[in-house]
């Protein structure tokens, strides 16, 4: 016979011994066949059928069943015949009418009774529990109320505390902690109750919530391996964790995600308590799982969080960067046409009246000359004014050459501010040289070895380096700026640096002037920052991508 038939032969035979207890228990009073027979004969059949059933294949499934209801009737019966038994005892003697009137009540009586007990009986204890100990959850509660909490979007901090009490309560520890961290940092989150049982030999403190604990790399790898953690396992594989446990029955269950570890939960309960059952290892490990999911699901929403409101400032940024690259540019152009008016269209101008004259000069001199048909004497007396005429037409030239040059000289500084011929010709260096050297400060240039770059590229960096000279020159007078070009991975990196006073840049607002470098770098991809500190000096870093130059 198998193993579950003879579990089914052996239930059946103690339900029997019930149904024929009850079957007697009326011939203790002298009656005859109760009222109550049927229902004894009922169940003697149920448990033939049950015993029956064990031994067909198809049918064994169902027999546990059958004999159970069986059994359970078999027992109320037994203990209603108890219970008869025990009144007889108590009266000393048999009821005079042979107990008709007697036993029904008695035997009822008891099987309410029994009926009742169990569900009472769990009652009370859950009642006291409550009173003693407060709500209680059992462990499949506390996974799902966690799960809940974490899917209706209730807080991190809300969540974990709602576990670590509910875990407290369901498994009767004595103390909670639930960490949480990364790069092997952690933080206690939750720690319930919050002051440490007395004797708790905790390693650096008692822990509380915002402590830290530093694991080394090695720590990670067999923590992320693990699923539940005792106190040998942690003697042997993460001393520093036994070590803050001395002397208690712990649990260390790791939250992990992805092979990551992003926090632990760690259950305690004192050395005389019950030791930790195979169901509530396998329940916290399960609990390990899903708040190993939540914090991973919370740490993707914050990333995706940050990454938005990057995403979100850099927009702005680039919309009011474009709105001042657009008003610069037209700003730039209202200020060519004004230099343009007021100087080389003014010089232009003066040169073309200075051309008319010389040649009216010219010509009312010639007229004088050939003053008769014959060329008589009437022509003499116009020598002398032609002379004269001729060396004003000489004087006027030698004042409209200088007046030319001037133009020239203005026109190449106009169109320096526009864009240098030399940066066109000979690249950043040789133009960043040529500014120094214009520059009321002195300024030095060094370079490593730097290529030609595309024509925005040059013409970006030069002017924010040009602008950073101009504010030396304004901020820091008589000090010495060093400029510094180089490349490396695939960038054009630049340094201005002067030795000037310096200034504190937190408390300092960005002037139009850095504003206009920073919007100028940003438009070709690039980055600018300023360092300074009083009495230190300013500087002005950035660094442009070039590809592969």
């Amino acid at each position: 016979m198998t193993h579950p038939r003879r579990q089914l032969l052996t239930a059946a035979v103690l339900a029997g011994a019930a149904v024929s207890a009850a079957c007697a228990a009326p011939r203790l009073l002298g009656a005859g066949t109760p009222p109550w027979s049927a229902p004894l004969a009922l169940d003697a059949v149920l448990l033939t059928a049950g015993v029956a059933a064990g031994w067909a294949p198809r049918a064994r499934r169902r027999s546990e069943r059958v004999l159970t209801i069986a059994a359970d009737l078999a027992c109320l019966a037994a203990i209603a015949a108890v219970g008869l038994a025990g009144a007889l005892a108590t009266l000393g003697h048999r009821p005079p009418d042979g107990g008709e009137s007697f036993t029904g009540p008695v035997l009822m009586a008891a099987a309410l009774a029994a009926v009742l007990a169990a569900g009472a009986r769990a009652r009370t204890a859950a009642l006291v529990r409550h009173a003693v100990r407060g709500a209680r959850y059992a462990p499949d509660d506390v996974l799902r109320t966690f799960g809940e909490d974490a899917s209706r979007g209730t807080s991190l901090d809300e969540a974990l505390a709602g576990l670590g009490d509910a875990l407290r309560r369901s498994l009767s520890l004595q103390r909670v902690e639930i960490w949480t961290g990364a790069a092997g940092r952690l933080t206690a989150a939750v720690v319930t109750p919050e002051s440490p049982p007395a004797g708790t030999p905790d390693v650096g403190g008692p822990a509380e919530v915002g402590s830290a604990i530093a694991l080394t790399a090695g720590d990670l790898i067999v923590l992320a391996r693990t699923r539940v953690a005792g106190p040998g396992w942690l003697s042997l594989w993460v001393p520093q964790l036994a070590r803050r446990y001395l002397d208690t029955q712990v649990r260390v269950v790791p939250a992990r995600a992805g092979g990551a570890l992003l926090g632990m939960l760690v259950a305690q309960r004192p050395p005389e308590a019950p030791r930790f059952s195979e169901a509530e290892d396998r329940m916290l490990a399960e609990l390990g799982t899903r708040v190993g999911t939540v914090l991973h699901n919370r740490q993707l929403d914050a990333n995706l969080r940050d990454a938005l409101a990057d995403l979100r400032h850099a927009n702005e940024e680039l919309r009011g960067s474009r709105a001042r690259l657009v008003a610069t540019a037209d700003a730039e152009r209202r200020r060519i046409e004004r230099d343009l008016h007021d100087g080389a269209q003014q010089q232009l101008v003066s040169l073309a009246v200075g051309l008319r004259l010389v040649r009216d000069l010219i010509s009312d001199g010639g007229d004088s000359d050939g003053g008769g048909p014959t060329g008589g004497g009437a022509g003499v007396p116009g020598a002398p004014e032609r002379d004269e005429d001729l060396a004003a037409a000489d004087e006027l030239l030698t004042a409209m050459a200088e007046q030319v040059t001037e133009t020239i000289t203005e026109v190449r500084n106009l169109a320096h501010g526009i864009y240098p011929p030399l940066l066109r010709s000979s690249g950043l260096t040789e133009a960043l040289r040529a500014a120094g050297q214009r520059s009321t400060v002195g300024v030095t240039v060094r370079a490593d070895d730097i290529g030609r770059y595309p024509p925005d590229v040059e013409a970006a960096v030069y002017f924010c380096c040009l602008e950073a000279l101009q504010n030396a020159a304004k901020h820091a007078p008589g000090s010495s700026v060093d400029v510094t070009l180089g490349e490396r991975e695939g960038s054009l990196t630049f340094a201005v640096w002067d030795d000037g006073a310096g200034f504190e840049p937190e408390g300092s607002a960005r002037g139009h002037g850095m504003t206009n470098m920073a919007d100028r770098i940003g438009a070709i991809g690039g980055t600018l920052r300023w360092e300074s500190s009083p009495g230190s000096g300013t500087g002005v870093i950035g660094v442009v991508p070039v590809g592969g130059g």
